[in-house]
């Protein structure tokens, strides 16, 4: 977790990555979401995935503090901070994000520990995702803060520098989509990583099951076999705190289905295992953050290369 990944930037409109990253991750849900930005707004230099990373994770969040329904108001503004802001940052222009939910709230003893590393409130869940979103924000030279009452809802804010640069109006055009059917086991311990990446599937005309870690994947991959249901494709985390990864479950998978197809995945791309992925028995390789565009060519080339009729 702390060697992460440096950050690769590139000039671009948070706007963009904001309303991409907030219909991925409500596909599906009750909650509803409004968008309210500066029309003159700054331009940032971020890396892409990462970012939407962050704002996947702070969406998710605020949808699952509100179960019955609610509003998740997004707001982006241009800010100049100076020293008398009480901010952890040099005084200059800074683009801020403020995602504010309705929900249930976080107590005030848990605000100061929230973005450390295995804390979490959860039932399930490591308790990473805001520390990753901390880590990624610090490593973009920004910030991010919270505010929270109980009973009322919580705000997340993120600041991040300006940049002088001009996004380019033209969008490179982009690759095309591969869409497909079936079923997609996905195994990860982060819950927020299994939502997205089932948001992303159900995108492509998959249909995602999901489990925590690969004990469960490797039952779950059993009983659908044994029932003549066949997965197309499994999506595995190679690592798992306290729990068996993807290494070991492919050796179990490929025991009981010597035709398993299974996808490695992985936030750090300097593991052996992702770079010889085929060594170990895997057919293919997912970097996180997922972005659709990889996750649609990763399947379609794993998929047709192992004669799996389910695409189009």
């Amino acid at each position: 977790f702390a060697k992460g990944g440096a950050p690769i930037k590139k000039t671009a409109s948070i706007v963009d990555i904001v309303k991409e990253s907030t219909e991925f991750a409500l596909r599906g849900s009750n909650v509803k979401c409004e968008v309210q930005y500066d029309p003159d707004l700054w331009s940032v230099e971020v890396d892409v995935g990462q970012m939407s990373q962050v704002v996947q994770n702070l969406i998710i969040n605020a949808d699952q503090a509100m179960p019955s329904g609610g509003t998740i108001r997004i707001t982006m503004r241009n800010q100049q901070i100076g020293l008398d802001d009480g901010l952890p940052l040099p005084p200059g222009p800074y683009v801020s994000i403020a995602i504010q939910d309705e929900g249930m709230g976080i107590p005030e003893k848990y605000l100061d520990k929230i973005f450390d590393p295995f804390f979490s409130t959860k039932q399930k869940g490591s308790g990473l995702g805001l520390a990753t979103a901390y880590s990624i924000i610090k490593k973009h030279d920004g910030h991010i803060s919270v505010t929270s009452q109980v009973g009322k809802g919580t705000t997340f804010t993120i600041y991040l520098p300006a940049s002088s640069k001009a996004v380019a109006m033209q969008k490179p055009k982009g690759e095309p989509l591969y869409h497909g059917q079936g079923k997609i086991l996905i195994m990860d311990d982060e819950e927020f990583i299994r939502d997205i990446m089932s948001n992303i599937l159900e995108h492509l005309g998959f249909q995602p099951i999901t489990a925590s870690d690969g004990k469960e994947a490797v039952e779950i991959y059993r009983q659908h076999l044994q029932n003549g249901d066949r997965i197309c494709a499994v999506i595995m985390d190679l690592t798992v705190p306290g729990g068996m990864g993807g290494l070991d479950a492919i050796r179990l998978l490929q025991d009981m289905d010597p035709e398993v197809v299974a996808i490695v995945s992985s936030g750090y791309s300097n593991d052996p295992v992702m770079a010889n992925f085929q060594k170990y028995g895997f057919k293919g390789v997912m970097r996180k953050p997922y972005r659709l565009e990889e996750v649609s060519r990763t399947l379609h080339k794993v998929l047709q290369s192992h004669s799996r009729k389910v695409l189009n």
